[in-house]
């Protein structure tokens, strides 16, 4: 069996541009979810310009980044093999990886403390949330590029 580097390399892509989709939809849940807890404009406002963007970017971008190339290597490989998979395969490699990096590995390097911001993302239900939401943008682009280079080939 021989690995094709063009659809590996597709995978990767499809990841590295799956990270910051991700990102900016947790930012948005984000301020959704302050908007409706706090039901208050000005500590809604200041948690969308100010703390929000600064722990995703501290606190989440580094395993959001880890999670998106792993999914993306997965899709790379194994989508020789059947483009109707990768959705699949996406959410079950993203799932899992969400699970294992943001519930056990960053709890383990940032320790949590009650409702801080560590605590929240390495709760293993948003967590997984998060990681099949990655895996599943992954690999809607990376059918996307597969399909357009079918057209141009």
């Amino acid at each position: 069996m021989q690995l094709n580097l063009r659809k590996i390399l597709l995978g990767l892509l499809a990841g590295f541009l799956s990270a910051p989709t991700g990102l900016l939809l947790a930012y948005v849940v984000g301020v959704i979810v302050t908007a409706i807890k706090t039901r208050e404009v000005l500590t809604t406002l200041l948690v969308a310009g100010s703390f929000l963007p600064l722990m995703l970017i501290f606190v989440l971008l580094i395993p959001t980044l880890l999670i998106s190339i792993i999914v993306g290597l997965a899709l790379g490989v194994t989508s020789r093999f059947d483009r109707r998979l990768l959705i699949p395969i996406g959410i079950v490699v993203g799932l899992s990886f969400g699970e294992i990096i943001l519930s056990v590995l960053l709890p383990a390097i940032v320790a949590p403390q009650p409702d801080d911001f560590t605590s929240i993302v390495s709760d293993y239900r948003l967590s997984a949330i998060y990681g099949l939401v990655l895996g599943t943008i992954a690999a809607v682009f990376l059918r996307w590029f597969s399909r357009g280079s079918k057209e141009r080939g």
